[in-house]
């Protein structure tokens, strides 16, 4: 067994972990400061904007395999009830407000028409 006798050595020995955790952020970390989320409440009015219906839930998501393939870093996840009383589960890039995924019964019939803008 090694004993270390210097004090000085032995505070340098006791820190190297705690210099490893003060490196600075990855530049390809992606929650780093370019990680722009668009403001819930805003995807919320645009699922409601989409489909006829009423939220009954929402959360965010970590994507799928594929999805964080495509680029995506963050899923907002919308439940819809349709007049009908279907659930429609809606899957949306937090980042950019793409739809990426609508799931459920009566999609066709909960669909708002396009608006036309002048």
């Amino acid at each position: 067994m090694t004993r270390i006798t210097n004090p000085m050595l032995l505070v340098l020995v006791l820190m190297a972990p705690l210099a490893a955790l003060s490196q600075p952020v990855s530049p390809t970390d992606p929650w780093g400061s370019s990680f722009q989320p668009q403001p819930f409440h805003r995807m919320a009015e645009a699922v409601t904007a989409r489909y006829h219906g009423r939220l009954v839930a929402a959360e965010t998501r970590p994507p799928l395999p594929e999805e964080r393939a495509a680029g995506v870093e963050l899923i907002y996840e919308f439940r819809l009830l349709t007049a009908q009383r279907n659930i429609l589960n809606i899957r949306v890039d937090a980042r950019t407000g793409r739809f990426l995924d609508v799931a459920g019964r009566g999609q066709l019939e909960a669909r708002r028409a396009p608006r036309i803008k002048n």
